[in-house]
């Protein structure tokens, strides 16, 4: 059975983990179930990275705060991802958000993506992470001569603008560097990666040493509004709650609170790992070093070398949750990757797996709460598959609202209001169907 947030009722304690690389490299310790009734002055719903980064901060204030989760940790996004440290989120670019509110509130959105960043580097050198954090160039690739001349222009404007440094390649560079087929220039910039399932791990336990209480394996059936707060049915107990943080993201079931129902898109990505390379395939293909990849397409695809000689490939996955583990879209991947690199045909694939990632009507992810001092909900989600390190940024930012501390500004568009509604939201999938045949004409 597989979890599909669109038509499940909820995530069940039942479904197994992934049959992901990161969970056969790392076994993580999963908190016990909720069994008896609670009370709390916060409660967390949500295990991921969005969740325990607003545990840590929350406990980190001295306050009293537990989380629930309805699976076992790193069963959703932070078990799945590709692991790559990003400054961003969303779809926007800063150019997009530059043309749409202006320079200042661009510089000021920057701050708040490289922030992120900066949070997670602190964090693993503060609480002596273990994450397999690993430094390494990361390439944007033009799969057209047209998106080569585009992409190196809004680098350009990157630099001059944002202070962006980075170096750009034209395709005979490219050539030189890489045996990949299809590309017509890119751009290099800073990058880094990790472990994903090792930075829930290492997430839990800094939470659980600041005295936080976490739950994992204990789904919330139902929200009641009360007088002095909020009641959260679990199957093993109630926890009454002053305030609530929803930090669920792509994994949020479709009907759960209206504050967050037809608020996001969760739609599926899809991962394989390859077995090591030989040192003949790295050199042949340029793939030798820790690097990370993504390409221009309308459904990019994502790909890094791995610390043991794997490569990890990325793109999108199957509309509808039942076909994301099927043959067909294993084969589709793969053949993406041997349509780039001719010389990796026949390279066994070992791991292949798929995820939700949250996507936003307008492309921008949202950290938004309602409510006053006597009780307050909020959620943030909306990261467009781009959260390893937001993601945590996002909680911290979630708690800090709730606390009414962190000087945000609150005029930027990632506070000021809430998620819009999707229209219509039942067409959503027949909507995603009709793009994903429409990009396979457009990037022939």
């Amino acid at each position: 059975m597989t979890y599909d947030p669109l038509i499940s009722q909820r995530v069940s304690p039942s479904l197994p983990s992934p049959n992901t690389y990161w969970h056969a490299t790392h076994n993580c310790v999963t908190p016990p179930a909720l069994s008896q009734n609670c009370k709390t002055e916060y409660l967390i719903i949500g295990g991921g990275y969005t969740g325990l980064s607003a545990a840590i901060t929350l406990a980190e204030a001295g306050e009293q705060v537990v989380l629930i989760d309805a699976n076992k940790l790193g069963f959703g996004c932070a078990g799945r991802n590709g692991g790559f440290v990003l400054s961003g989120s969303g779809r926007l670019s800063l150019s997009a958000i530059e043309e749409k509110w202006g320079l200042s509130t661009a510089k000021a959105m920057q701050a708040e993506y490289e922030g992120a960043v900066s949070l997670l580097t602190s964090r693993i050198q503060h609480y002596a992470m273990r994450v397999d954090y690993t430094e390494g160039p990361y390439y944007k690739l033009a799969h057209t001569p047209k998106q080569a001349k585009t992409l190196q222009a809004a680098a350009l404007h990157q630099q001059n603008q944002f202070n962006v440094p980075s170096t750009a390649f034209n395709k005979e560079d490219i050539q030189q560097r890489f045996s990949i087929n299809n590309v017509y220039g890119g751009v290099r910039v800073d990058g880094a990666c990790l472990h994903p399932l090792k930075l829930a791990d290492e997430y839990a336990r800094i939470a659980r040493s600041l005295d936080a209480s976490l739950y994992f394996n204990t789904p919330a059936l139902s929200i009641d509004k009360k007088a002095n707060g909020y009641a959260v049915n679990t199957p093993n107990g109630e926890i009454k709650a002053k305030h609530i943080l929803i930090a669920s993201n792509a994994y949020t079931p479709k009907r759960f609170e209206n504050i967050v129902d037809k608020k996001q898109f969760p739609v599926q990505s899809s991962i394989f790992v390859t077995a090591p390379l030989s040192e003949q395939l790295r050199s042949a293909t340029g793939l030798n070093s820790p690097m990370s990849f993504m390409d221009t397409r309308m459904m990019k695809y994502y790909y890094r070398v791995l610390s043991d000689g794997r490569l990890l490939f990325g793109g999108r996955g199957a509309v509808a949750g039942k076909n994301g583990d099927n043959l067909k879209e294993k084969n589709r991947l793969y053949q993406a990757m041997i349509k780039s690199f001719p010389a990796l045909n026949g390279t066994k694939m070992e791991y292949f797996w798929s995820g939700w990632v949250s996507v936003s009507l307008d492309d921008l992810p949202r950290i938004f709460v309602d409510g006053d001092d006597n009780h307050k909900m909020g959620y943030a989600m909306g990261y467009c598959g781009s959260g390893v390190s937001f993601a945590a940024h996002a909680g911290m930012r979630l708690a800090q609202r709730m606390l009414n501390t962190g000087n945000i500004d609150l005029s930027l568009p990632l506070f000021q209001t809430p998620l819009p509604t999707y229209p219509f939201s039942s067409f959503r999938r027949m909507a995603l169907h009709g793009l994903y045949q429409w990009a396979k004409i457009a990037e022939r």
